[in-house]
């Protein structure tokens, strides 16, 4: 009896796109089986490179209060590359040579830092370095959404002394400047020498610590986060972080006028030691609902909005 044919040997198409990606997913798996050995493997390299670079940086946040934020800083950047972590395993990895230059550029930082004892150069040559294996490895889509993570981890890194200072002395005439129009302002007798606040029964000196850049810093490292993470584009973004450099400045003065107020009224043992401690972080808190208030402003504005993966 002869025996009918009902059906075709061939596959139908659902059935060899089914197949082809069957076939395609442990190729995928050994090329990130592949690129997790080589990213762990260069890792190794540059702790091994930077360690001595790392511990002294490490200590830096730990000894200097004007970079202690620096502990939270790789955690953050951690954080948000974590958050586009469905975006970067999407990725089709297509190296570009064009990461070479990148990291000869973090190569010869780093040896010139080293050579001119520049700490600056050193620390942030390892970000540099860290870019370009992204792009030589990966390619342009994934330094695309690392870019900002990477860029970020520059809070990390104390200034150089030179750019400290140019920063340092403006604030503290304009620290000087604003406290004593505001206690002229409230009607207590005061004179301004320099950066010395002369009262009846005190004077106090405006230093570095009191010029709030330490507020400055780790306020700007905060709006550049959370505008990135929460504003729908460029413009608001840059509005709320400009907006902490006057709010620093303000705060600041107050923190000087309150130090002031108190050293005239109940003397001034009591305007050191723990008020002055406590009072830059109080000060900090304000300048932060302070940035609060600007974001929300700027949340009410009506701008066009673009999608963040999350």
């Amino acid at each position: 009896m002869p025996v009918s044919q009902t059906g075709s040997c061939e596959p139908s198409p659902r059935t060899a796109d089914t197949l082809a990606r069957a076939e395609h997913r442990p190729e995928a798996a050994r090329a990130r089986l592949h690129a997790g050995l080589a990213a762990l493997v260069l890792l190794v390299i540059l702790g091994v490179l930077y360690q001595v670079i790392i511990r002294d940086l490490v200590w830096q946040w730990w000894d200097d209060d004007n970079y202690s934020h620096g502990f939270l800083v790789p955690l953050l950047s951690g954080f948000l590359i974590w958050r586009r972590r469905s975006d970067l395993m999407a990725v089709v990895p297509q190296g570009s040579w064009a990461g070479l230059v990148l990291l000869v550029a973090g190569i010869v930082a780093l040896i010139i830092g080293d050579v001119g004892a520049e700490n600056f150069l050193t620390r942030s040559s390892l970000i540099v370095i860290l870019a370009g294996l992204v792009l030589f490895h990966l390619g342009r889509d994934a330094l695309r959404v690392v870019l900002f993570p990477l860029a970020f981890l520059f809070f990390m890194i104390p200034l150089p002394a030179i750019l400290f200072y140019a920063v340092t002395l403006p604030l503290q005439g304009l620290a000087a400047q604003n406290s004593v129009w505001a206690l002229d302002l409230l009607g207590v007798p005061v004179l301004r020498d320099g950066n010395v606040i002369q009262l009846s029964q005190i004077s106090l000196g405006v230093a570095e610590a009191c010029s709030g850049i330490r507020s400055l810093i780790s306020l700007l490292a905060v709006a550049v986060a959370w505008a990135y993470l929460t504003l729908p584009g460029t413009w608001p973004m840059v509005v709320l972080v400009a907006s902490a450099v006057p709010i620093t400045i303000v705060a600041n003065a107050g923190r000087v006028v309150g130090t002031a107020l108190i050293g005239q009224w109940l003397g001034v043992q009591y305007a050191l030691g723990f008020f002055h401690t406590f009072s830059g972080w109080l000060i900090f808190l304000l300048a932060f609902v302070c940035l609060l208030g600007v974001h929300r402003l700027i949340r009410l504005v009506p701008v066009g909005r673009r999608g963040k993966n999350a």
